[in-house]
């Protein structure tokens, strides 16, 4: 068995390359403003989130992290006030 022959291929011009990145651009800036911005922070501005139900998620997952936020720092300030509760004056 002989293996198959290569075709070659001859490299894209500029202008095609360019074409393809701005087409790529394009494609990725209606992701994120579809899909990304509503899934991940609860940003709509197309309405096609709310459609998708993404808007909610993201409403649900930024509430959940500021409640986590406040909750550390709660435990923080806990922890803090317990730290100098516990340490004993100095002795003189």
């Amino acid at each position: 068995m002989s293996s198959p022959q290569m075709i070659p291929i001859a490299p894209a011009s500029p202008r095609r390359l360019l074409r393809s990145t701005m087409i790529a651009l394009a494609v990725a800036a209606s992701l994120l403003i579809t899909i990304v911005l509503p899934a991940e922070y609860g940003i709509d501005p197309t309405g096609v989130g709310r459609v998708l139900g993404l808007t909610r998620m993201g409403e649900i997952k930024t509430r959940l992290a500021r409640e986590a936020a406040a909750d550390a720092a709660a435990d923080a300030a806990a922890a803090a006030a317990d730290d100098s509760a516990t340490t004993t004056p100095p002795q003189q």
